[in-house]
């Protein structure tokens, strides 16, 4: 079964592959790749921009959700790092917002604790644990294609309210290929949003 599903995909790709010619194309595919990983941009906005160049779509898919992925474990590993940094610079506006920043994140995480929700959120307390829970908030945030969620967004939220480095990972990877899936359904029409 997995030999078929392999065989399956390299097929797709060579499909893909034939009909766009990657090293004919490479100022394309460089321009868009780089532009999967500005922030807010992302992933899920390159992959309409690589179909109106012309791009396959199984292919503009996998290089937008891969690309955009790329500042993740950057951001899971270094924002903590360099937030602790700039509390040692004689800059008083940038210890300021390190500060504003990391008490901001921290009221927001003791809301988030403080008290038993209701509706859906009291029911999945009683059902699961509180880190499910953060993790499902995180990749729901990250799977909707909006300005201002994503890969980045979603890896500052995941640094600063210090959930597991690894699970918050796979959760953003999740949802990032659940954005990029989505937008790629909308430009090609198979999801009419009215």
């Amino acid at each position: 079964m997995l030999n078929r599903l392999s065989l399956g995909g390299l097929r797709l790709l060579s499909a893909a592959e034939n009909s766009f010619v990657v090293s004919e194309n490479m100022a394309k595919v460089l321009s868009t790749a780089l532009l999967s990983m500005v922030p807010t941009y992302e992933g899920r906005y390159a992959v309409p921009v690589m179909l109106a160049l012309g791009m396959p779509p199984l292919f503009a898919y996998l290089l937008a959700a891969v690309c955009s992925t790329i500042p993740m474990p950057f951001i899971l590993l270094l924002l903590r790092p360099v937030l602790d940094w700039f509390y040692t610079l004689p800059i008083k506006p940038v210890r300021r917002f390190a500060a504003w920043l990391e008490k901001r994140s921290a009221r927001k995480k003791e809301r988030m604790h403080a008290k038993k929700g209701s509706g859906i959120r009291g029911w999945l307390q009683d059902k699961v644990s509180q880190e499910t829970i953060e993790l499902l908030g995180l990749y729901i945030f990250v799977a909707l294609p909006l300005p201002g969620t994503g890969c980045w967004t979603g890896s500052a939220i995941a640094t600063l309210f210090e959930m597991p480095r690894l699970k918050s990972a796979i959760v953003i990877l999740l949802g990032n290929f659940t954005a990029c899936a989505i937008t790629l359904g909308v430009s090609l029409g198979a999801i009419s949003i009215f």
